[in-house]
């Protein structure tokens, strides 16, 4: 049985204006997007410790950005109206080119550990999904064994009960929860983080 992993990971394209639009709201356009770029960097650092293949997906077009050199076998441009559509359509794919265990992540976590990707194709090996709560009420990680459409479908992306939908979704399947974990949206959620922090420069530094 082919029992191929893939990791894919939804990336924004960076562009002033274009990424971290709600911490921006706080910190300007140009914190937003130095904080977006750590974030990034963060990202293809832990992926780079894993052992999995890994596809990018650009949100708009594909860069030619050094961090994800060494770390991705493969760059795509994400398909589809909403970002439901989008992660729909990347499994859809993944599953087609005969990879078994499809997990797909974003750029967007700070507290990312190897361990969380390791653990979540782990348990993919015994269960038929894997999902990491997010504190905001979405996900940060999800996977599968198998494709399933309605995941992706009548939900409201960024809102508060897309992790509630998406479980009542797999209600009857075998699904493992990940420990929850907090995504960087807002400038209170960066404040934990020294590093973070120290990236925003107030209008009397810039």
């Amino acid at each position: 049985m082919n029992r191929k992993s893939l990791l894919i990971v939804f990336a924004k394209n960076t562009v002033l204006g274009k990424v971290k639009t709600r911490l921006a709201k706080t910190v300007g356009d140009i914190n937003a997007l130095n904080v977006y770029i750590k974030l990034k960097e963060k990202t293809a650092e832990i992926i780079q410790q894993t052992s999995y293949e890994t596809h990018l997906f650009y949100s708009d077009f594909i860069e030619q950005d050094t961090v994800w050199y060494n770390v991705v076998k493969q760059k795509h441009i994400q398909l589809g109206n909403d970002l439901g559509e989008r992660m729909s359509n990347a499994f859809q794919r993944s599953f087609k080119e005969g990879y078994s265990r499809v997990i797909l992540i974003g750029t967007d976590l700070w507290t990312l550990e190897k361990e969380d990707i390791i653990q979540g194709f782990e348990t993919l090996k015994e269960h038929s999904f894997t999902i990491g709560p997010a504190q905001d009420g979405g996900y940060y990680l999800i996977g599968m064994t198998r494709f399933k459409p309605d995941l992706f479908q009548d939900k409201k992306w960024g809102e508060s009960d897309v992790f509630e939908k998406t479980m009542k979704n797999l209600v009857d399947e075998s699904v493992y929860l990940l420990k929850e974990k907090n995504d960087i949206d807002y400038y209170e959620d960066l404040l934990p983080f020294e590093e973070l922090n120290k990236i925003i420069k107030t209008d009397d530094e810039k």
